[in-house]
């Protein structure tokens, strides 16, 4: 009984610990995460038309503000970059999606991790899914968006590792992350 017992009960921890090495794909609603103190760059948003790239990057930054994230130039030390993929595409029931993808990658440009989700848009009217994507639906992409990279923020062992670094000065904080395979793009 005993041996059942232990076997229950930890068949849910080995099943988030797996669960942390995988990609994650959620359409329901996230919680908001911050995830103050990691510097994060974004280096490219693609897929979308440039209108949409443009709000999607503004209302990204305003999401990344309120959960308290360090967004840094490009071009300035980042813990994380990530680079996102925006598509739309109509759904079965006659309505669009716009589907978010990030990659997430560490310091040493290795993918750390992908978040990927979506939300769900108006009824398009022509052949063109995009113009079924209003400011809405482009608001709930970016602020999912962020929830997703934060939540791997705040839960990435290196983070943790970091942080706990940053008071000792002869302590050097690591720089691998538990993750699945590298797969660039």
């Amino acid at each position: 009984m005993i041996n059942r017992l232990s076997g229950l009960a930890l068949g849910p921890v080995f099943a988030l610990a797996l669960a942390g090495c995988q990609e994650t794909t959620q359409t329901a609603a996230r919680p908001r995460v911050d995830a103050p103190g990691v510097p994060v760059s974004v280096q490219s948003i693609s897929g979308a038309p440039e209108d949409v790239t443009t709000s999607f990057a503004g209302l990204l930054g305003e999401a990344a503000a309120e959960r308290k994230m360090e967004i840094v130039p490009g071009n300035k030390p980042a813990r994380f970059r990530v680079k996102g993929y925006l598509t739309a595409q109509p759904t079965e029931d006659g309505q669009t999606s716009l589907a978010f993808v990030w990659d997430v990658y560490d310091s040493t440009k290795q993918r750390a991790q992908r978040v990927q989700g979506e939300s769900i848009g108006k009824r398009s009217g022509g052949s063109d899914p995009w113009a079924g994507i209003d400011q809405t639906i482009v608001a709930k992409a970016a602020s999912d968006s962020m929830d997703a990279i934060a939540s791997f923020l705040v839960t990435t062992p290196a983070v943790a590792t970091l942080d706990a670094g940053k008071d000792k000065k002869s302590a050097k904080p690591s720089t691998r992350v538990a993750a699945a395979p590298d797969k660039k793009s």
